[in-house]
C-alpha cells in the first residue's frame, strides 16, 4: 500500500501541476498592459488538493472542514506560515466562495466569537513565489470601484500562488514519505481508497 500510495499521489500531483501551470500562464487582457492570470481557478486547485491530501491522511473523504485541514497543515505544511488562523481564512474566505461562486467576496467578515474585532478582510492575489504564501496584514481602507457603496476593510490577505503551489507539492511528498513509516496513516490512506474504489 505504501508503494501504491506514492504512485497514486504522484499521479494526482502531476494533474495538479498541469492545472497550476495553465492557470499561472500569463495572458493579455483588454485594456491592460499588465499580464493577467487565472487566479481563482488556481486557488480552487490549491484548495482542492489540500482537502484531498487531508482526506487521504485522515481516512475519510467526507466531513472535512477547516479544522481538519489545519490539523493536516500542522503536520505537512511549513509552519508558522500555515497556522490555524491562516488556514481558517483560506478556507472560509476563499475556499467556500470560490467553490460556490467562482470568486471570493470583496470583503469577508470574520465572525468567529473570538475574532479580533471582527476583521474585515479583502484580498490581493499574485502569481509570484514570495513568502509566506499567504499572510493577513492589517490594512485599513474602503473598496470603492466594484461595490455599490464604499465598503470598509481592516485587513488584506495576500496570496502568492506560486509559493502556495510549491508548498503543496512539498507537503504531498512529505505525506507519501510518512506513509511508508506510519502504519495508522497507511491504514487511513487505504480506507480512502476503499471509498474511492469500492470492492
Amino acid at each position: 500500500m505504501a508503494i501504491f500510495a506514492k504512485r497514486f499521489v504522484k499521479g494526482r500531483l502531476a494533474e495538479f501541476d498541469k492545472d497550476m501551470r495553465i492557470c499561472l500562464r500569463p495572458f493579455a487582457t483588454n485594456g491592460s498592459t499588465r499580464p493577467a492570470h487565472a487566479y481563482f481557478p488556481a486557488l480552487a486547485a490549491c484548495c482542492g488538493m489540500r482537502e484531498y491530501l487531508t482526506a487521504l491522511s485522515r481516512g475519510n473523504l467526507h466531513g472535512i472542514g477547516w479544522t481538519q485541514v489545519a490539523g493536516w497543515a500542522e503536520r505537512f505544511l511549513p509552519q508558522p506560515d500555515y497556522n490555524r488562523d491562516t488556514v481558517h481564512v483560506l478556507f472560509e474566505a476563499f475556499r467556500h466562495p470560490i467553490a460556490h461562486r467562482g470568486i471570493a467576496s470583496g470583503v469577508w467578515v470574520d465572525r468567529r466569537p473570538h475574532a479580533r474585532n471582527a476583521r474585515r478582510v479583502t484580498w490581493k492575489l499574485l502569481a509570484n513565489a514570495k513568502r509566506p504564501a499567504c499572510d493577513i496584514v492589517e490594512e485599513h481602507g474602503e473598496l470603492k470601484r466594484d461595490p455599490p457603496w464604499p465598503c470598509p476593510y481592516t485587513h488584506r490577505a495576500r496570496i502568492h500562488h506560486r509559493s502556495l503551489w510549491i508548498d503543496i507539492q512539498g507537503a504531498a511528498k512529505g505525506f507519501t514519505t510518512a506513509i511508508g513509516a506510519d502504519e495508522p496513516l497507511r491504514g487511513n490512506f487505504e480506507a480512502c481508497m476503499r471509498q474511492l474504489y469500492p470492492l
